[in-house]
């Protein structure tokens, strides 16, 4: 299987499929505003519980748990309840190939 370096994630050098792993502290809010993308993304909980709103219905998430969105489906991450840890992947553009955010 191949290996796909690091420095390949997206906020180095903007390529895709683009990944990340954050940390984020108990109580931070509005994380990331409302927002869809041109690709999948997935969230991979490592640790911690955090609430995540997709397509307008709210999930807590937990240690364990994938939240995957579709391309086009709008999503945040707004609330953080434990120190959280999760790691991010973003699959390839497609669709009008549009990086980053994107919003109706």
């Amino acid at each position: 299987m191949p290996i796909i370096s690091g420095k390949n994630a997206v906020q180095n050098t903007g390529e895709f499929p683009a990944w990340g792993l954050v940390h984020f502290k108990a109580g931070q809010k509005n994380i990331t505003e409302l927002h869809y993308h041109d690709s999948d993304e997935f969230f991979f909980m490592i640790e911690g519980r955090c609430v995540m709103k997709s397509e307008g219905k709210i999930y807590t998430l937990e240690k364990g748990d994938v939240f995957v969105t579709r391309m086009g489906d709008e999503h945040e991450l707004f609330e953080i309840l434990e120190d959280t840890t999760l790691f991010w992947l973003c699959t390839e553009l497609r669709g009008q190939k549009r990086q980053g955010h994107q919003h109706r």
